[in-house]
């Protein structure tokens, strides 16, 4: 539940902020403007240079509104440029990364609400009340000078957003975080290579009840299910696939007839949490495709930055060596926190749940498929590339390290058959051959 919460939460989270903001300043225009008019009764006991005619508060208040209204309107077109720039250069994923940063859209709340109050504040000043003093002018003028901090923030932020260099470690360090709560959420289960081969008196298949994005799985409940109908349930989809409505989702194998399968695939369906839209919030294969798509447009002929694009390897590697350490590809969730026992037995199963929660070999293929396309002719970029494959394999646990052996042979083949000259393939056999070195020493660690 909170975390389908906190989907719903990041998907309005831009509004959130800029309308917080703007909450703040016409609430704090109220108070102020019932010190003014003496609804609240306490104007009295302010100090004296806090309180200002109404003629001049009416000046001041004036100058403020036209000036702040001026500012939220350069401020609104400084993130135009920016996501502008973002679409153009880098990659039209990264905006959100911008948008989402609370710098940018409270320095545009503050100024818009600073332009309500001074409005509001206005309008409750009448000509009759030229002879009492008021406090609003000077709320406004601390209003001001806090405006000019939160100003001299975002131009601060914006100059680091534009950079592509702090662009590219601030999508590192989100994808790092991602990675962190996804292994974290994981690493108290059992895994498993390879699915039991148990034969089971039924089994159901259960489809998606709508064609979305699952960002989310409530185990917990799916488990619940798996307990009270007494079977095995296993996931087919992970999070951040896209499902087509009457697509499999999962498989239920249980000895007990189910009579309401339509009662089953609605709970479960409730488990996942179907958004129109990719979150980096639990997806950590969405967070790592940003800096992918970074390094894809870098490589394009119409910018053609290769050196970007290896800069972006070191830090797509950092994260590939962080699944690449984790053991198995199924993770068991079941009733207890007893290991289960080694008969493959359907009672030995009962009231479990399988999920692929670490293709290695898939994640590490999908992740570098584009990038070998686009690289694979510049000998700069096809070392990086077999630089990237030995951070992995230096923390690859040994259930990954036969993939990473044959992923090593597969880019070795992609790539040497674009080159003729000595110097290129030496370079390339000396990395592939390191590669292969380097396998062969944990793979006799790991048996000793």
């Amino acid at each position: 539940m909170i975390e389908k919460w906190n989907l719903n939460i990041e998907e309005t989270k831009i509004w959130v902020t800029l309308g917080g903001s703007v909450l703040f300043s016409f609430l704090l225009a109220i108070f102020v403007i019932s010190l003014d008019t003496r609804v609240i009764p306490i104007l009295n006991e302010f100090p004296t240079w806090t309180l200002t005619s109404v003629n001049l508060a009416r000046e001041i208040l004036s100058l403020l509104a036209g000036s702040l209204f001026s500012v939220a309107t350069f401020t609104f077109a400084t993130m135009l440029t920016i996501i502008t720039l973002y679409t153009s250069n880098f990659s039209p994923r990264a905006i959100e990364n911008f948008l989402l940063n609370r710098t940018s859209m409270q320095t545009l709340g503050i100024f818009l609400g600073g332009f309500i109050y001074c409005l509001s504040s206005l309008f409750f000043m009448r000509s009759s009340e030229d002879e009492f003093l008021v406090v609003s002018a000077t709320v406004a003028l601390f209003y001001a000078f806090g405006s000019v901090i939160m100003f001299t923030r975002f131009v601060y932020s914006s100059s680091q957003f534009v950079q592509l260099e702090k662009l590219i470690h601030n999508l590192y360090s989100d994808a790092e975080k991602v990675y962190d709560d996804y292994i974290d959420r994981f690493k108290e289960y059992e895994t498993v290579k390879h699915l039991p081969e148990v034969e089971y008196m039924y089994t159901y298949t259960i489809n998606a009840t709508k064609s979305a994005y699952i960002e989310h799985i409530d185990f917990e409940g799916v488990k619940k299910i798996s307990e009270n109908s007494e079977s095995l349930i296993e996931i087919y989809i992970r999070v951040g696939h896209f499902i087509a409505e009457g697509e499999p989702v999962a498989e239920v194998k249980t000895n007990k007839k189910i009579d309401d399968t339509k009662k089953l695939t609605k709970k479960i369906n409730q488990s996942f949490s179907y958004e129109e839209q990719k979150s980096t919030l639990y997806d950590p294969d969405y967070a790592r495709s940003k800096l992918t798509e970074v390094a894809l447009r870098a490589v394009s002929p119409g910018i053609n930055d290769p050196n970007t694009a290896i800069h972006i390897l070191h830090y797509k590697a950092l994260l590939e060596k962080r699944l690449a350490s984790l053991p198995g590809k199924y993770v068991i969730m079941k009733r207890s926190d007893d290991p289960l026992k080694d008969e493959e037995t359907a009672e030995n199963y009962k009231g479990t749940v399988f999920y692929r929660y670490n293709d290695f070999s898939e994640d590490l293929y999908t992740g570098y498929w584009q990038l070998i396309f686009y690289m694979q002719k510049d000998i700069s970029g096809v070392h990086a590339l077999f630089e990237a494959v030995k951070t992995i394999v230096y923390s690859a646990h040994r259930d990954n390290l036969g993939f990473i052996k044959e992923y090593n042979e597969y880019l070795h083949n992609m790539t040497s058959k674009n080159f003729n000259e000595p110097f290129d393939l030496r370079i390339i056999e000396k990395d592939y051959e390191g590669i292969k070195a380097i396998i062969t020493k944990r793979e006799n660690e790991t048996s000793d």
